[in-house]
């Protein structure tokens, strides 16, 4: 039976969570649907001992991969290559997912031939295992199981990693490839695929669980800071992107991917705020706000966060506000300097 479904897993020193990752996927109806590609980051033998055991007793289901380290961005790049499904997910090796909501995707994916299937997902505490959040994708009308006209909807919902399920040759149909030695590409695989995106549905069962609170994941606030320089290299490469796309797409979804790209420029401008307050940071804000005015007024219109609205009215003036706000509220001064 060809595979309906490949899930390419991050394994990047994860060693603690991975058997509950691989776990996860364990569907005795379902193995010979679907394929999990372990993908071991240049990380040593202790991811291989725990994916070939695996691949030991499920040959159907898992392959090993191991490669020399590129950062999460070479691991899509290297699942999409390799993939045998028809459809491609990706999942971090220390998150999982839930079966019944995999059951579902795997059912539904037999008999659609959507360009795009998007899941709800969960969020949860690594300390207490309890959830904190759930991301449902809603909008008025939301018919579950319905294939939409991507037209429709794409400007009611913004779609990221953990909820996306791709057609594996649409993925392969886009022009650029995911950053590699590189933090903060998520962006990148929501957003290349955009243009060739035709129809879209919606499932009503959370798949992703998507785990929280951990000091090395990349969107702790002091990881941010240090990889400042990946994140600028994101946004660069997106605004190159977006370009490119001026001709050949729809208005939908060139909004949409400037809609998308909005976030990350709020993201950079709350790292640069989150450092401690100074002239070399204000400028960086200003700079970079004044050449999105400039040169991308449509990314630069659809920035929707207060804070940075409020710091645009001021003139920059609430520079030191904004920056004792945003220091408090991610916690920068607990540790520093030690």
């Amino acid at each position: 039976m060809d595979k309906i479904l490949t899930i390419s897993v991050a394994a990047y020193k994860v060693e603690k969570y991975l058997r509950q990752c691989l776990d996860s996927f364990l569907i005795p109806e379902a193995e010979e649907r679907l394929e999990v590609l372990v993908i071991n980051d240049g990380s040593g033998e202790g991811i291989n001992e725990i994916a070939r055991q695996y691949e030991q007793s499920y040959p159907s289901v898992f392959r090993l991969i191991d490669k020399e380290n590129g950062g999460h961005g070479s691991t899509v790049n290297r699942g999409i290559e390799e993939a045998a499904g028809t459809y491609f997910k990706t999942v971090d090796g220390d998150d999982f997912v839930q079966k019944e909501g995999l059951q579902q995707l795997l059912d539904f994916l037999r008999h659609t031939r959507a360009d795009l299937v998007v899941t709800d997902y969960q969020c949860f505490d690594d300390a207490s295992g309890q959830v904190t959040d759930e991301n449902r994708n809603g909008f008025a009308g939301k018919e579950y199981l319905r294939v939409y006209e991507w037209e429709e909807v794409c400007g009611q919902v913004y779609i990221n990693m953990h909820a996306s399920t791709y057609r594996t040759e649409r993925l392969r149909e886009m022009a650029r490839r995911l950053d590699e030695h590189c933090f903060y590409v998520d962006a990148e695989y929501i957003l290349y695929p955009v243009p060739y995106i035709k129809t879209v549905a919606f499932l009503e069962h959370p798949v992703y669980m998507y785990r929280l609170g951990m000091t090395t994941q990349s969107m702790n606030i002091r990881n941010m800071q240090k990889n400042c320089e990946h994140h600028e290299r994101v946004l660069r490469h997106l605004l190159d992107f977006y370009s490119e796309c001026q001709s050949g797409i729809s208005e939908g979804k060139r909004r949409y991917i400037a809609r998308g790209i909005a976030r990350i420029l709020v993201s950079q401008i709350k790292i640069y705020l989150s450092f401690p307050a100074g002239q070399k940071w204000k400028e960086k804000i200003q700079s970079l706000d004044r050449r999105m005015k400039e040169e991308y007024p449509e990314v630069y219109g659809n920035v929707s966060n207060r804070s940075v609205k409020l710091l645009r009215l001021s003139g920059y003036h609430l520079y030191r506000v904004a920056c004792a706000a945003c220091r408090k509220a991610y916690h920068c001064e607990e540790g520093e300097g030690q």
